[in-house]
């Protein structure tokens, strides 16, 4: 059933000419998505598993491809991570409690600089969460990392301090998973 549904969508990109990448989980991304204005290429996508559960899927989208972690979290340009909730048995406190947790490996565990800006991002969590939901977090210089729920902008964080923190979650020295860093580098499907 899942192969049938993949070949239609793959016939139905073709015959209109949308690009999509297409990943493990069941989860289809763009190759392509624009946010405020800027495009960002699809670079890369894998699964996050912890406890043997699967909460989510995640993508990264930059400006131009990279296989080095470090350097886009370093990076002051415009990018994305999408996350595609897999499992009813996320919760927003689960969410909450691993993005924290996230911040705080990512930082070394020094969150106080950010901490407004964190509590910002819970505030998101804190609405209910479903299979199926997508979250953007989209990095753009000047204006900061805007938080998407469904396509809806939900805030926007000001701070490259925050940025580095939040994408080195996944992409930095430490991140959530090995696996799911280097498929979101494009290096494996995670």
């Amino acid at each position: 059933m899942c192969k049938r549904i993949v070949m239609i969508l793959l016939a139905l990109c073709l015959a209109t000419g949308t690009a999509f990448a297409v990943d493990a989980e069941d989860v289809t991304f763009p190759e392509k998505v624009t946010f405020d204005g800027v495009d960002l290429v699809f670079n890369g996508s894998g699964i996050r598993v912890k406890s043997f559960v699967k909460p989510y899927v995640a993508a990264l989208f930059l400006q131009e491809k990279s296989s080095d972690g470090e350097a886009v979290v370093a990076a002051d340009a415009p990018m994305a991570i999408r996350l595609h909730i897999t499992s009813k048995l996320i919760t927003s406190k689960k969410m909450s409690k691993s993005t924290r947790k996230g911040f705080k490996t990512s930082t070394n565990g020094n969150t106080a600089p950010i901490q407004a800006e964190i509590d910002q991002m819970m505030d998101v969590f804190s609405e209910k969460i479903h299979v199926d939901d997508v979250y953007d977090m989209v990095y753009v210089p000047g204006t900061g990392t805007s938080i998407y729920k469904q396509g809806e902008k939900k805030a926007t964080i000001k701070g490259y301090e925050f940025k580095k923190a939040l994408f080195g979650i996944w992409l930095g020295a430490k991140p959530t998973t090995e696996a799911l860093k280097a498929g979101m580098l494009g290096q494996s499907n995670g």
